[in-house]
């Protein structure tokens, strides 16, 4: 076996978790090799200035696509169940009703009436609940 294909064991980021007991093959094409399964892949610069992903906030319900706020149908403090209208979003011609994904209270209305908002942007704010 040649000197820069001599098999090291180094920490190396699997689905944003760092697996320590990794036996890795240091070439610029490398070897993973964990629980008798092989994995073959390039080191890329595009993996290595990947943005690590971040679980979503369930209490933020933001924008999919750009578009305009055509009505608001809730108001801070207001109590909304799962599948309740929130608010109704027009992007590229058609209007999509937004639902409330559980049963909750508004703590923010972020958006206005007729702005034009991109994708992302923030629409409502709920309150995060109390424990019990």
């Amino acid at each position: 076996m040649e000197e820069k294909e001599k098999l090291h064991e180094i920490p190396v980021a699997i689905q944003d978790t760092v697996a320590e007991d990794l036996i890795v093959k240091q070439t610029k094409r490398f070897s993973i090799f964990q629980e008798g399964r092989v994995y073959k892949t390039l080191y890329t610069k595009k993996f290595a200035e990947r943005v690590p992903y971040k679980a979503p906030n369930p209490l933020l319900v933001l924008s999919h696509i750009p578009g305009s706020v055509v009505e608001i149908c809730v108001k801070p403090k207001q109590k909304v169940k799962k599948g309740d209208k929130l608010m109704i979003y027009e992007a590229m011609k058609m209007k999509n009703i937004v639902t409330a994904p559980f049963d909750g209270i508004i703590k923010e209305v972020n958006a206005k009436l007729g702005e034009h908002l991109p994708k992302g942007a923030l629409l409502v704010t709920f309150k995060k609940p109390d424990k019990k």
